[in-house]
């Protein structure tokens, strides 16, 4: 049970500082070129109001607090109270843990979510996302493999 929450400990802190960095040291709307083939990958300094992929952008501040904060209980009590959770699961919660706590405190101290990976091909682009972002997006991926892996579970029992 610790290792999962230490993962969350790290990459809410990797999350944290990797958007002092580019708030620190990227200009707002500034395009750094990582990968330019393609115009493939970028580092792009932008902020969200909303959640992810800018779904609820334009929505009041507390509304989008107050969904995140309803959302990680949620999280936490399921975590904790669960009769069985594998141990996937455990590692899918440490990364909404993370993910959800990374955003929040973005939303609460710098009122906005601080984005900046930023990949596409040319002109077509993926909406710029963050470390948050990523694990809440890989927790879900997680969530979906465990769910065919159980299901796979049962279904051999049954046989």
């Amino acid at each position: 049970m610790k290792k999962p929450l230490i993962l969350t400990f790290v990459l809410f802190i990797a999350d944290q500082l990797s958007k002092y960095i580019i708030a620190s040291f990227v200009s707002y709307g500034a395009v750094i070129k990582v990968i330019p083939f393609f115009n493939f990958f970028n580092i792009t300094h932008v902020s969200n109001t909303g959640a992810a992929f800018s779904i609820l952008q334009g929505y009041n501040f507390a509304f989008t607090v107050l969904i995140a904060v309803i959302l990680l209980a949620v999280a936490v009590w399921l975590y904790f109270n669960a009769n069985k959770i594998t141990i996937l699961q455990r590692y899918a919660f440490a990364l909404i843990f993370a993910g959800g706590l990374g955003n929040l405190t973005d939303r609460i101290f710098r009122g906005a979510v601080v984005d900046f990976f930023d990949f596409g091909i040319n002109y077509l682009r993926w909406p710029a996302f963050n470390i948050a972002d990523s694990c809440i997006c890989i927790a879900a991926g997680l969530i979906i493999i465990d769910m065919f892996r159980s299901k796979e579970q049962i279904t051999a029992k049954n046989k």
